[in-house]
């Protein structure tokens, strides 16, 4: 099982919000995906890397640009 240091990790339930990161980021921030009942019933998570380039995804995705 792997494991993640969430302070180096984005992790997104969003399928639409993964898709554009992983359009806009390309495969090299792409860590995993993983599935989890915790937080949401049957819910798949996407986790990238925690860096510029995602902070920059997040800024377009919440200004509906991504």
């Amino acid at each position: 099982q792997k494991v993640y240091d969430s302070t180096q990790c984005v992790y997104i339930t969003n399928m639409l919000q993964a898709k554009r990161y992983l359009s806009y980021l390309g495969p090299d921030y792409f860590l995993d995906i993983l599935y989890t009942g915790t937080k949401r019933e049957d819910c798949m998570v996407f986790v990238f890397k925690k860096c510029p380039e995602t902070h920059k995804a997040k800024e377009l995705w919440d200004k509906h640009e991504l």
